[in-house]
């Protein structure tokens, strides 16, 4: 499913965090656009009746919706690749505290990313912050799994903890194993780490989180695994346990190059079941049928069967951010630049989270040593991004070498003073050298003339 390579990992300077609300779709996959209410007691629960979950770009961003008024503290059930319980380091956990307990979400937002001057929380930190702030009773992690139950071991589970330092020696050691599910404790609550396929009861009221990297950890490729079977199936699991959840929040994570932007239309799919459960009834949309097919087709290395199916489904469905992506691809494939570049236009029009594809080729301009398409990209990606701070400082880095030594300096005034301690302590240095190559520069074109 992946169509730009891995360009990086989080410490490389080009992906950002987004200051942008998300954004829907203007179109649903259904004719009826009103959501009724519930109003069946005995299947009110997801999937049985419509919801509308909380969109969010990375999980860290659901704190400011997990602070419930509930007498009773909610358990936490998270679906998700990564348990996203990381240790915060000591010298910002009470500032992390305070941000998890009453932090906006622009400032969620603003200390959320590695891509931020002052990070606090990063996205791997989240269930950590929630825990470390006494915001759940209980945890319980629904992690994906390409084996069964029955072939789960608990040394492998355990060691993985530890190696990761998600658990103390102690939490490790106490942990059991059956039937599918992982049983122990950790930051001092009940820990379940769960099959997916095996779902236990939950009678306490509970917060859902559901995190793109779930898909992720199931997904092969659409022949061994189908990715609308495997939204179905997901949604049809969470249904049978009429679930009605205090908040239900889903995250992209597309934003910090851990997933790629071209599965991005998974979680909003997956978002589509959540407000019209009609559709586990009946056939899939058309577009999603489209893009199923074109999926297969690039399994199957027919690359062009795949390129003209992709253009089909922005013709289907044209108000759908994903269609028009298809589109961007299929162009892109097809080496059409200029008519590519206005399908993402168009797509980013409709959902701001694709921006980062502008960063993504940006970075593969400027490796083939285009600095001009490179710089125009990046202040493609500065419109929808003005907060991220890394964009003006390559930016400044790239205007160096064209000695355009007045934009550069431009740039490195718009960069903030204060940079974190913990994960940007070289950031100040490079500064430095912009600048004394600025200065060096500067000095090099006096005595030439």
């Amino acid at each position: 499913m992946r169509f730009f390579s891995v360009l990086i990992s989080l410490l490389v300077l080009f992906l950002c965090a987004c200051e942008q609300p998300v954004q829907q779709s203007k179109t649903s996959p259904v004719e009826n656009k009103n959501v009724p209410a519930a109003t069946d007691i005995t299947n009110s629960g997801l999937f049985h009746q419509p919801s509308e979950p909380i969109m969010l770009e990375l999980p860290n961003e659901a704190l400011t919706h997990w602070r419930t008024e509930n007498a009773e503290k909610p358990a936490l059930v998270l679906y998700s690749f990564d348990p996203l319980l990381k240790s915060i380091d000591p010298s910002l956990q009470q500032q992390a505290q305070e941000l998890a307990l009453s932090g906006s979400a622009k400032q969620l937002r603003r200390h959320g990313s590695f891509n931020s001057a002052e990070p606090v929380i990063l996205p791997i930190q989240t269930v950590s912050a929630a825990l470390d702030a006494g915001l759940f009773s209980k945890l319980y992690w629904i992690f994906p799994s390409k084996v069964e139950a029955e072939q789960l071991e608990l040394a492998f589970f355990s060691k993985q903890m530890l190696e990761k330092e998600l658990m103390t020696d102690q939490e490790a050691a106490a942990l059991t194993l059956e039937d599918g599910i992982y049983r122990g404790t950790v930051r001092g609550i009940p820990f379940a780490a769960i099959h997916h396929q095996k779902l236990p009861e939950i009678p306490e009221p509970l917060v859902l989180h559901i995190e793109m990297g779930f898909f992720r950890g199931l997904y092969d490729n659409e022949i061994k695994s189908p990715i609308y079977t495997l939204l179905h199936d997901t949604a049809i699991n969470i249904q049978q346990q009429n679930w009605q959840p205090l908040a239900t929040t889903l995250s992209y994570s597309t934003l910090e190059g851990a997933i790629s932007l071209d599965v991005r239309f998974v979680l909003s799919n997956f978002a589509d079941l959540l407000r019209y459960p009609e559709l586990l009834k009946k056939d899939i949309p058309e577009e999603w049928r489209i893009r199923s097919e074109a999926l297969y087709a690039g399994d199957m290395f027919s690359e062009s069967k795949k390129i003209e199916l992709a253009k089909q489904t922005v013709e289907v469905a044209p108000e759908s951010a994903a269609a028009h992506f298809d589109h961007f691809q299929a162009l892109f494939l097809s080496k059409q630049l200029q008519p590519a570049l206005g399908a993402l236009a168009e797509t980013v029009k409709r959902d701001p989270g694709y921006a980062a594809g502008y960063l993504e080729l940006a970075q593969l301009a400027l490796e083939e040593g285009n600095l001009e398409m490179g710089m125009d990209l990046l202040e493609l990606a500065e419109d929808y991004f003005p907060d991220n701070p890394f964009i003006s400082l390559q930016k400044a880095h790239l205007l160096t070498y064209q000695n355009q030594f007045d934009a550069a300096e431009a740039e490195l005034k718009e960069l903030p003073e204060q940079w974190s301690k913990v994960y940007h302590v070289e950031i100040p240095a490079k500064i430095t050298d912009i600048k004394k190559r600025i200065e060096a520069g500067r000095k090099a074109i006096t005595e030439d003339q």
